[in-house]
């Protein structure tokens, strides 16, 4: 036991002090990872204020199944791309956009946004962004609990639907 303790203590301290090449490489580079709680929001170039949080992005492929003809053996391989959704919570306020944009998705014809997601560093400064293309609301929701005792935060959601994603580092 005491021989497995000596070894991830020398372990330990080759990481803490650069002894391992791979692990100070790795460590030298901290500073420049994104935080998920700096970003901001974009719609067609317009910053939106109040986003506490966007949530579900994800992007995806079909995968389509074929049988080898000579034996028979079923393989798969990349399809069709899937279009994506995200979800995007904001503060509740007199400002009615969502609505008005996802009000006029479902009486009119689609208007369709572009949607960026940019990160920030510790000083704010941009350090990449997700662009979304080809936006239009699919969800609109009210604050969860509207009543007039709770003290509670409220905020509205919007989901929405992409066709295409480019995620950009600086």
């Amino acid at each position: 036991m005491n021989t497995y303790r000596s070894i991830k203590v020398l372990i330990l301290s080759a990481i803490l002090f650069g002894g391992l090449s791979g692990v100070a490489q790795a460590t030298k580079t901290q500073g420049d990872f994104n935080l998920s709680n700096r970003f901001s929001l974009e719609i067609d170039g317009v910053l939106i204020s109040g986003v506490e949080a966007i949530k579900n992005v994800e992007a995806s492929l079909d995968v389509v199944e074929y049988k080898d003809g000579e034996s028979g053996v079923t393989h798969t391989r990349p399809g069709n791309h899937k279009p994506g959704r995200i979800t995007i919570s904001k503060d509740w306020s007199n400002n009615s956009d969502f609505y008005q944009w996802f009000k006029k998705t479902t009486a009119e014809s689609v208007q369709r946004k572009s949607i960026s997601v940019i990160f920030q560093n510790d000083a704010g400064k941009e350090t990449s962004r997700m662009n979304f293309y080809n936006c239009w609301p699919v969800r609109w929701s009210a604050p969860d609990i509207i009543n007039s005792r709770s003290s509670g935060h409220a905020s509205e959601k919007l989901e929405i639907s992409w066709e295409t994603m480019e995620l950009n580092s600086k």
